[in-house]
Protein backbone atom coordinates (compact mmCIF):
# COMPACT_ATOMS: atom_id res chain seq x y z
CA UNK A 1 0.00 0.00 0.00
CA UNK A 2 2.75 2.21 0.78
CA UNK A 3 4.18 2.24 -3.19
CA UNK A 4 0.77 2.76 -4.34
CA UNK A 5 0.03 5.98 -1.72
CA UNK A 6 3.74 7.28 -2.78
CA UNK A 7 2.68 6.75 -6.41
CA UNK A 8 -1.02 8.81 -5.75
CA UNK A 9 0.75 11.67 -3.87
CA UNK A 10 3.01 11.95 -6.75
CA UNK A 11 0.92 12.24 -9.43
CA UNK A 12 -1.43 14.41 -7.07
CA UNK A 13 1.43 16.91 -7.60
CA UNK A 14 2.02 16.49 -11.39
CA UNK A 15 -1.35 16.72 -11.96
CA UNK A 16 -1.85 20.22 -9.59
CA UNK A 17 1.20 21.38 -11.18
CA UNK A 18 -0.24 20.68 -14.75
CA UNK A 19 -3.90 20.32 -15.72
CA UNK A 20 -5.37 21.67 -12.39
CA UNK A 21 -3.20 24.33 -12.90
CA UNK A 22 -4.36 25.72 -16.16
CA UNK A 23 -7.95 24.67 -14.98
CA UNK A 24 -8.17 26.22 -11.72
CA UNK A 25 -5.63 29.24 -11.60
CA UNK A 26 -7.80 31.85 -13.70
CA UNK A 27 -10.63 31.63 -11.17
CA UNK A 28 -8.55 31.80 -8.36
CA UNK A 29 -6.50 34.46 -9.46
CA UNK A 30 -9.33 36.55 -10.31
CA UNK A 31 -11.65 35.82 -7.10
CA UNK A 32 -8.73 36.26 -4.99
CA UNK A 33 -6.98 39.54 -6.61
CA UNK A 34 -10.72 41.22 -6.41
CA UNK A 35 -11.74 40.01 -2.49
CA UNK A 36 -9.07 38.61 -0.62
CA UNK A 37 -5.99 41.29 -0.87
CA UNK A 38 -3.07 40.46 0.74
CA UNK A 39 -0.97 37.20 0.99
CA UNK A 40 -2.41 35.73 4.71
CA UNK A 41 -6.08 36.59 3.00
CA UNK A 42 -5.16 35.11 -0.22
CA UNK A 43 -3.26 32.11 1.26
CA UNK A 44 -6.57 31.11 3.04
CA UNK A 45 -8.49 31.08 0.32
CA UNK A 46 -6.36 28.97 -1.48
CA UNK A 47 -6.40 26.68 1.55
CA UNK A 48 -10.25 27.00 1.47
CA UNK A 49 -9.62 26.03 -2.07
CA UNK A 50 -7.94 23.20 -1.96
CA UNK A 51 -10.09 21.55 1.05
CA UNK A 52 -13.03 22.16 -1.29
CA UNK A 53 -11.35 20.35 -4.00
CA UNK A 54 -10.05 17.47 -1.06
CA UNK A 55 -13.37 16.67 -0.77
CA UNK A 56 -14.55 15.70 -3.62
CA UNK A 57 -12.06 13.63 -4.00
CA UNK A 58 -12.48 11.61 -1.23
CA UNK A 59 -15.90 11.39 -2.67
CA UNK A 60 -15.02 9.88 -5.54
CA UNK A 61 -13.19 7.45 -3.85
CA UNK A 62 -16.67 6.44 -2.67
CA UNK A 63 -17.70 6.25 -6.01
CA UNK A 64 -15.08 4.47 -7.32
CA UNK A 65 -16.39 1.12 -5.65
CA UNK A 66 -18.77 1.61 -8.84
CA UNK A 67 -16.11 0.30 -10.92
CA UNK A 68 -14.29 1.23 -13.77
CA UNK A 69 -17.47 0.10 -15.84
CA UNK A 70 -19.19 3.22 -14.55
CA UNK A 71 -15.77 5.34 -14.94
CA UNK A 72 -16.11 5.11 -18.72
CA UNK A 73 -19.99 5.18 -19.62
CA UNK A 74 -21.55 8.12 -20.83
CA UNK A 75 -22.92 8.62 -17.91
CA UNK A 76 -19.62 10.21 -16.58
CA UNK A 77 -19.77 12.30 -19.55
CA UNK A 78 -23.31 13.82 -19.12
CA UNK A 79 -22.76 14.44 -15.41
CA UNK A 80 -19.23 16.08 -16.26
CA UNK A 81 -21.02 18.13 -18.68
CA UNK A 82 -23.45 19.16 -15.87
CA UNK A 83 -21.30 20.14 -13.28
CA UNK A 84 -19.50 22.68 -15.71
CA UNK A 85 -22.59 24.00 -16.72
CA UNK A 86 -23.28 24.60 -12.98
CA UNK A 87 -19.55 25.95 -12.13
CA UNK A 88 -19.87 28.48 -15.42
CA UNK A 89 -23.09 29.89 -14.05
CA UNK A 90 -21.72 29.94 -10.84
CA UNK A 91 -18.56 31.80 -11.86
CA UNK A 92 -20.43 34.16 -13.68
CA UNK A 93 -22.73 34.87 -11.32
CA UNK A 94 -19.75 35.69 -8.87
CA UNK A 95 -18.07 38.14 -11.71
CA UNK A 96 -21.60 40.46 -11.86
CA UNK A 97 -21.45 40.25 -7.96
CA UNK A 98 -17.97 41.45 -7.98
CA UNK A 99 -18.79 44.25 -10.66
CA UNK A 100 -21.89 45.78 -9.00
CA UNK A 101 -20.12 45.77 -5.40
CA UNK A 102 -18.02 48.66 -6.76
CA UNK A 103 -20.83 50.39 -5.96
CA UNK A 104 -22.59 50.86 -2.97
CA UNK A 105 -26.02 50.77 -4.34
CA UNK A 106 -26.35 47.43 -5.01
CA UNK A 107 -24.64 46.55 -1.82
CA UNK A 108 -27.77 44.36 -0.89
CA UNK A 109 -27.77 42.20 -4.48
CA UNK A 110 -24.48 41.34 -3.69
CA UNK A 111 -24.90 40.27 -0.04
CA UNK A 112 -28.00 38.22 -1.41
CA UNK A 113 -24.92 36.38 -3.78
CA UNK A 114 -22.37 36.22 -1.19
CA UNK A 115 -20.12 38.86 -3.00
CA UNK A 116 -16.64 38.27 -1.84
CA UNK A 117 -17.51 35.19 0.71
CA UNK A 118 -14.76 33.00 1.75
CA UNK A 119 -17.09 30.11 1.19
CA UNK A 120 -17.49 31.05 -2.71
CA UNK A 121 -13.67 29.47 -3.04
CA UNK A 122 -14.60 26.44 -1.46
CA UNK A 123 -17.97 26.02 -3.36
CA UNK A 124 -16.12 26.36 -6.59
CA UNK A 125 -13.10 24.07 -5.56
CA UNK A 126 -15.56 21.48 -4.60
CA UNK A 127 -17.47 21.92 -8.18
CA UNK A 128 -14.17 21.66 -9.94
CA UNK A 129 -13.36 18.41 -8.05
CA UNK A 130 -16.36 16.81 -8.66
CA UNK A 131 -16.27 18.06 -12.64
CA UNK A 132 -12.79 15.03 -13.41
CA UNK A 133 -10.34 15.80 -16.53
CA UNK A 134 -9.08 12.86 -18.16
CA UNK A 135 -5.56 12.89 -15.76
CA UNK A 136 -7.71 12.74 -12.83
CA UNK A 137 -10.44 9.69 -14.59
CA UNK A 138 -6.87 7.77 -15.08
CA UNK A 139 -5.92 8.01 -11.40
CA UNK A 140 -9.92 6.83 -10.49
CA UNK A 141 -9.64 3.60 -12.90
CA UNK A 142 -5.87 2.99 -11.13
CA UNK A 143 -7.42 3.17 -7.79
CA UNK A 144 -10.09 1.09 -8.90
CA UNK A 145 -7.65 -1.78 -9.03
CA UNK A 146 -5.85 -1.34 -6.33
CA UNK A 147 -8.56 -0.18 -3.89
CA UNK A 148 -9.64 -3.36 -1.84
CA UNK A 149 -12.54 -1.83 -0.10
CA UNK A 150 -14.19 1.77 0.20
CA UNK A 151 -11.80 2.66 3.01
CA UNK A 152 -8.65 1.86 0.98
CA UNK A 153 -10.35 4.27 -2.23
CA UNK A 154 -11.19 7.26 0.01
CA UNK A 155 -7.62 7.17 1.36
CA UNK A 156 -5.88 6.87 -2.02
CA UNK A 157 -7.90 9.79 -3.41
CA UNK A 158 -7.45 12.07 0.02
CA UNK A 159 -3.58 11.58 -0.31
CA UNK A 160 -3.79 12.10 -3.96
CA UNK A 161 -5.76 15.29 -3.29
CA UNK A 162 -3.08 15.98 -0.51
CA UNK A 163 -0.16 15.99 -3.65
CA UNK A 164 -2.36 18.73 -5.52
CA UNK A 165 -2.28 21.29 -2.63
CA UNK A 166 1.52 21.46 -3.34
CA UNK A 167 1.05 22.97 -6.43
CA UNK A 168 2.53 26.25 -8.05
CA UNK A 169 -1.03 27.87 -7.72
CA UNK A 170 -0.96 28.93 -4.35
CA UNK A 171 2.06 30.72 -5.53
CA UNK A 172 -0.11 32.48 -8.20
CA UNK A 173 -2.94 32.95 -5.17
CA UNK A 174 -0.34 34.82 -3.07
CA UNK A 175 1.25 36.79 -5.63
CA UNK A 176 -2.35 38.21 -6.74
CA UNK A 177 -3.17 38.63 -3.27
CA UNK A 178 -0.46 40.99 -2.51
CA UNK A 179 -0.43 42.29 -5.91
CA UNK A 180 -4.04 43.95 -5.47
CA UNK A 181 -3.20 44.61 -1.73
CA UNK A 182 -0.56 47.18 -2.98
CA UNK A 183 -2.89 48.87 -5.95
CA UNK A 184 -5.75 49.27 -3.32
CA UNK A 185 -3.94 52.10 -1.94
CA UNK A 186 -5.67 54.00 -4.57
CA UNK A 187 -9.41 54.23 -4.10
CA UNK A 188 -9.77 55.17 -8.08
CA UNK A 189 -7.27 51.78 -9.37
CA UNK A 190 -9.05 49.61 -6.75
CA UNK A 191 -12.40 50.08 -8.13
CA UNK A 192 -10.88 49.94 -11.86
CA UNK A 193 -9.06 46.49 -10.90
CA UNK A 194 -12.10 45.20 -9.25
CA UNK A 195 -14.21 45.68 -12.35
CA UNK A 196 -11.38 43.73 -14.13
CA UNK A 197 -11.44 41.21 -12.36
CA UNK A 198 -15.31 40.92 -12.18
CA UNK A 199 -15.52 41.07 -15.87
CA UNK A 200 -12.61 38.27 -16.08
CA UNK A 201 -14.93 36.29 -14.09
CA UNK A 202 -17.70 36.92 -16.21
CA UNK A 203 -16.02 35.41 -19.03
CA UNK A 204 -14.60 32.87 -17.34
CA UNK A 205 -17.95 31.37 -16.54
CA UNK A 206 -19.41 32.11 -20.08
CA UNK A 207 -16.64 30.41 -22.11
CA UNK A 208 -17.56 27.44 -20.01
CA UNK A 209 -21.21 27.61 -20.40
CA UNK A 210 -20.44 27.85 -24.11
CA UNK A 211 -17.97 24.72 -24.16
CA UNK A 212 -21.11 22.86 -23.06
CA UNK A 213 -23.90 24.29 -24.87
CA UNK A 214 -22.28 24.83 -28.32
Amino acid sequence: MSENLSYLFLSGIILGSGPCLVSCAPFLIFYTAAHKPGLKRSLYAYGVFSLGRLVSYVVWGLICVLGAAYLQSEMVSQYTNTIYLILGIFIAVLGVATCLGVKELFGKTCAALNQGNIRNVGVAGLLIGFAPCLPLIGILNYVVLIAKNPMDAMLYLFVFGLGTILSPLVLLAALSGKFSQIISRSQKIKVVFQYACGAMLILLGARIVWGIVR
